[in-house]
This record gives C-alpha cells, structure tokens and sequence, in this order.
C-alpha cells in the first residue's frame, strides 16, 4: 500500500512545524515557566529598588541573576525561531514537496533523485491535529500538513504508519 502526498510550504506553516519540532518536554517546560515567573518578579523588584535608591551597583546580583535567567529563556525558544528564518527561503517556498510512504518508509521525491528514510531513521515525532513533523536520527526535519494529502482517508492511513512504525525517544 502506498499513499502519495504532495505540496508546497508556506511560511507560518514552516515556523510552527519548526517550533512544534523544537517543543520541550512537560517538565522542561514546567522548569521554564517557574524560571520565567522569577525573572519577572526579580525583575520588577530590581527595578524598583533601583528607582527608588538610584544604586545600581548595591543591586549587581540580582541584575547578574537576572541575566541568567533571561539567557536560560533565550536559550529555551529563540535558537528555534532564529533557525527557521535561517532555514526559510524562496527555494524552498516554490519547491514542491512530493513522494510516497510505504510500509517500508518516506520517499521523497527531488528533481536530483529521490531520498529514502526508513521509519527506523525517525526518532522523534510531534503531532498536531492538521500537522505532523518527524525528526531523524542525523537531525533532518519532515514536515507533513494535512493538505499535502488527497483525501482524509490518506492523512488517516499515514497518522496509523507513524503511531505504529515511529518509535520515539520519549522527552520529560
């Protein structure tokens, strides 16, 4: 059995397959949004105390603290973005996307020759309700909306492939 998609990009779409891939696990992002809420309370008082002494040298810790924790969200979801917008070119908004899955694996199809990933290549998967990316082993990202398929019968039948042939390395 195979089922064909084909398809073309666009720039949201790509953005979101980008950070949807880069998501961090549950108690990453547990961790991140309690880093998040100090930064703004260390913030807001730092600055105020700040304001009200007009001593900014008294105050170096918090302010070192609280470029820590700025790089520490930095480091969290900008790298993603900064990727894509590296990644994202007129190329690749005209190029169409186009190949097969089998029960073997993804073709896709390219004017220099076609490029083969077996499913055992995959190691990591995101899904959304009209979106599924697919990261490899070496790190190459597949991007998969729900129109590069005829009908909802083919998106069905390649959502079953990827819960059953997907083994995933689980993020915490």
């Amino acid at each position: 059995m195979q089922i064909k998609f084909n398809g073309k990009y666009d720039k949201k779409l790509f953005f979101t397959a980008v950070r949807l891939a880069n998501e961090p696990g549950r108690s990453a992002r547990m961790l991140h949004i309690l880093v998040a809420m100090v930064f703004g309370v260390m913030l807001v008082t730092t600055v105020q105390e700040i304001i009200k002494t007009g001593d900014i040298v008294g105050q170096i810790i918090e302010i070192a603290l609280i470029l820590l924790m700025g790089l520490v969200l930095y480091q969290a979801y900008v790298p993603s973005y900064l990727g894509a917008r590296k990644m994202w070119n007129a190329e690749l908004e005209q190029r169409i996307m186009s190949g097969t899955i089998t029960k073997s694996g993804i073709t896709y199809k390219f004017p220099k020759g076609d490029r083969f990933y077996a499913w055992s290549d995959f190691n990591r998967l995101r899904k959304m309700p009209n979106l599924i990316t697919l990261i490899t082993l070496g790190g190459m990202l597949l991007i998969f909306p729900r129109h590069f398929f005829k009908s909802d019968a083919d998106w069905e039948r390649f959502t079953n492939f990827i819960d059953t042939r997907v083994i995933v390395t689980k993020k915490k």
